[in-house]
């Protein structure tokens, strides 16, 4: 029986140094993940490291940051406050969150090299002249912004070229994915201070308020929205009435061609609006001169009105004339890769 008991001792005995020792084991992993992520969240390239790992991702939240317009009544200027502010909006960003963009990676730096930096900044920066420089700051709309591969490259360089500059960042995009995607972006590369949260403006007809004005029929000619707050699917463009005369810069890549053409008389008459005396619109993209382009574009031309008949490469000559109507005059168009124009907008 002596020997019964003493069995049972050294059994049990074993039991618990096997039981520390997993409990160990397990708060050793677990602390060694919570070290590791929040790290990798907090690097300023962060998003470079969103596809390493899914499940590792999701372990930075537990779900997606709602889009900033969720509630069909709210103006989206009730996004406009930082998300700093909100604790619980920035928890639930994630590196998953973001979205690619080849097309947007191959242009960013061109777009930047060939146009903005050489011409336009230069342009504005002149407008500014009488501006007090320590009052001065710049502001700029970026309209289907995307998955803000943009947002991210131009706040990135402007700010590498002047790191005193006080910019104030408007991406907008009309898709929530995409606004996820763009303020997960200014997040993870630790721009919020200049970007503010994305908000879903849109342009045109049937999911477009120029400027929240109101819904724009076909003929061009707007008219009241039938919600009569200016909403279109639970999105409200009655944000962008606050801010007449305000920007310095709108930004407007790859967006005409692949829209329907009362997209361009909404983006042509919110710009004529809220772009300061001065101010500079950019329309990067394809199009028709005199009605024709290389065949590349034409049959790019082709594939878009298959896919939807609204679609299409622009004349050239019609945006201008449309543009013009709102006060606003083509001071340069920029040759650039890929068959594609940087056209040049100033507001008289």
């Amino acid at each position: 029986s002596t020997l019964i008991v003493t069995t049972i001792i050294i059994l049990l005995q074993l039991a618990s140094i096997v039981s520390r020792g997993v409990a160990k084991a397990t708060t050793l992993t677990s602390s060694s993940f919570v070290l590791v992520a929040p790290s990798a969240s907090r690097h300023p390239l962060a998003p470079l490291f969103h596809n390493l790992s899914t499940e590792n991702n999701r372990s930075f939240a537990s779900s997606k940051r709602p889009f900033p317009n969720s509630n069909p009544k709210s103006s989206p200027s009730s996004a406009m406050s930082s998300t700093k502010n909100n604790p619980d909006s920035e928890n639930q960003l994630s590196p998953s969150d973001i979205l690619e963009s080849p097309s947007a990676e191959r242009n960013k730096a061109p777009i930047w090299d060939m146009v903005l930096k050489p011409v336009v900044l230069p342009i504005i920066q002149q407008s500014k002249s009488d501006e007090n420089e320590q009052t001065a700051k710049l502001t700029v709309l970026e309209l289907a912004a995307g998955s803000g591969v943009h947002t991210q490259h131009f706040v990135s360089s402007l700010l590498q070229e002047n790191d005193h500059l006080r910019l104030e960042w408007h991406p907008s995009d009309p898709d929530p994915a995409a606004r996820i995607s763009i303020d997960a972006r200014a997040k993870f590369s630790d721009l919020e201070d200049c970007i503010l949260p994305a908000n879903g403006w849109i342009l045109g007809a049937q999911g477009g308020a120029a400027c929240g004005d109101g819904n724009r029929d076909t003929d061009g000619k707007t008219s009241p929205s039938s919600s009569g707050d200016g909403s279109v699917d639970g999105v409200t463009a009655d944000g962008i009435r606050q801010y007449p005369n305000y920007f310095d810069l709108i930004l407007c890549i790859n967006m005409i061609h692949i829209a329907p053409w009362e997209a361009t008389l909404g983006l042509m008459e919110c710009a004529g609006k809220v772009l300061k005396k001065g101010g500079m619109l950019v329309c990067y993209g394809p199009y028709k001169v005199g009605g024709t382009a290389v065949e590349s574009n034409l049959k790019f031309d082709e594939a878009l009105r298959s896919r939807n008949p609204s679609w299409g490469v622009r004349n050239l000559e019609e945006v201008i004339a449309i543009a013009k109507k709102e006060g606003l005059e083509m001071v340069q168009s920029v040759v650039m890769p890929a068959n594609n124009l940087s056209v040049l907008f100033r507001k008289a």
